[in-house]
């Protein structure tokens, strides 16, 4: 199916900004792990994982709802009203997550001592529960910005900013020799609340020129925040369970590289997430105006522009596995097994497309959030098995199996929620 110019352009001016935050997330990693080593690259790998499950743990599904929210403002005609709900959900979440993030700063020693086995690791937790409270503020006004049609700021806001601020001010923090230990990790919670900062002021701008009619703006809590908080919670788990379970199966040194391989993986996500910013709200939009054809249609959009894109990366992660991880270092080419696996799981998840949002923007999060649940157990059972067989390797294997399920599943969901919208629009009648 031809893809439309218009289309086209949007989505290469949105990969546009997105590559640039790639180019400054690679860079990042890269001068972490030369200055770090493996060792430090598996403390910093474990840090961005806790920072991410907390600020997933305390947004109780605001990014998605808040996308979802104001895109259908949009489609109806109410983008007034769009300001007013954002600036309530931020107090809620942010207010409620400060209190929360209480429990990991005094709690760190004994949380460290569960999760890693190491109490070494409490200051860590600590600096994450910090950067949590920014990042999840972040997380709503990159979202509610590609909802309102500010999908480059949006993408520049969390994409971009942290790597862009964490680089520039990096060459101070070697100057003064406090790159070690928690300079780094201070220096990353300071860059995720520059980025909020930022994504504030964007939204500032972007919420003084929306159009349409006003009116009361919609309730900031309702009964779809749960399914789709767990939804987030389990996707995030989902995602960064390997390195939640690899510190009981692997050394940090091991942990590095697979943090390396990991995060290179997942650059690749950056495909889906911008399709995401700019089909996100179409998607929403179409279910709102009870749109099958139309849904259909942005669905496999997404699975052509997702595997279109992955092309080149697929190619490095195979062919060029080796020369490509010892960029960050000679002692990270042992990863390159660990990439050939992950990089399988990651060409299910381009062929599959943007199936997940489909769902969660057609208001099936409670079909989401039950696959999620089936295949994460799954995939738990299935790395414990594989990490005490085969260590690293056979917790990636388990990894790698696990996405390609739930992937698949998802899939074949969204293909029957949108055969159930057909049969509703048909028995409505012409």
């Amino acid at each position: 199916m031809r893809i439309p110019p218009r289309v086209l352009r949007k989505t290469l001016s949105a990969l546009t900004v997105r590559g640039l935050g790639l180019g400054l997330q690679i860079a990042m990693s890269v001068v972490i792990a030369r200055l770090l080593g493996a060792e430090g690259m598996g403390l910093y790998t474990l840090y961005v994982t806790w920072l991410v499950l907390f600020a997933d743990a305390i947004s109780i599904g605001m990014p998605v709802y808040a996308m979802r929210t104001v895109a259908a403002l949009g489609a109806r005609g109410q983008g007034t009203s769009a300001d007013a709900f954002v600036r309530r959900a931020l107090a809620l979440v942010m207010l409620g997550g400060a209190a929360a993030m209480l429990v990991p700063w005094f709690g760190a020693r004994p949380m460290a001592e569960f999760v890693a086995g190491d109490v070494d690791l409490a200051p860590a937790l600590r600096i994450a529960a910090v950067g949590a409270l920014a990042f999840v503020g972040l997380r709503i006004l990159a979202e509610t910005l590609k909802a309102a049609g500010a999908t480059q700021r949006g993408l520049f806001a969390e994409a971009a900013t942290i790597p862009l601020v964490l680089l520039a001010a990096l060459p101070a923090l070697v100057l003064l020799d406090r790159l070690q230990g928690q300079g780094l990790l201070w220096l990353h919670a300071a860059s995720v609340g520059c980025a909020f900062l930022v994504a504030a002021a964007l939204w500032r701008g972007v919420s003084r020129r929306l159009g349409g009619e006003g009116g009361s703006a919609p309730p900031v809590i309702s009964p779809a925040l749960w399914p789709l908080w767990g939804g987030t919670l389990l996707n995030v788990a989902y995602v960064n369970l390997p390195i939640l379970v690899l510190p009981h199966f692997a050394s940090v040194e091991e942990l590095g590289q697979f943090g390396v391989a990991f995060r290179l993986i997942n650059l690749t996500t950056i495909i889906l997430v911008t399709l995401a910013a700019i089909l996100g709200p179409q998607f929403a939009a179409a279910y709102e105006l009870k749109d099958p054809a139309r849904l259909r249609l942005l669905l496999k959009r997404s699975q052509q522009f997702s595997l279109l894109l992955f092309l080149p990366p697929l190619i490095a992660f195979t062919l060029l596995a080796e020369p490509l991880l010892g960029i960050f270092g000679p002692e990270f080419r042992d990863a390159r097994a660990l990439l050939w696996i992950m990089t399988a799981g990651q060409l299910v998840n381009a062929a599959t497309g943007l199936v997940g949002y489909l769902l969660n923007m057609m208001h099936r999060e409670r079909t989401e959030l039950r696959i999620l649940l089936g295949t994460g157990v799954a995939m738990s059972v299935g790395m414990i098995l594989g990490g005490t067989i085969a260590g690293v390797l056979g917790v990636t294997l388990a990894y790698s199996a696990g996405l390609m399920l739930k992937n698949l599943l998802s899939f074949g969901f969204s293909l029957r929620s949108l055969r159930q919208l057909d049969a509703a629009d048909s028995d409505q009648g012409p």
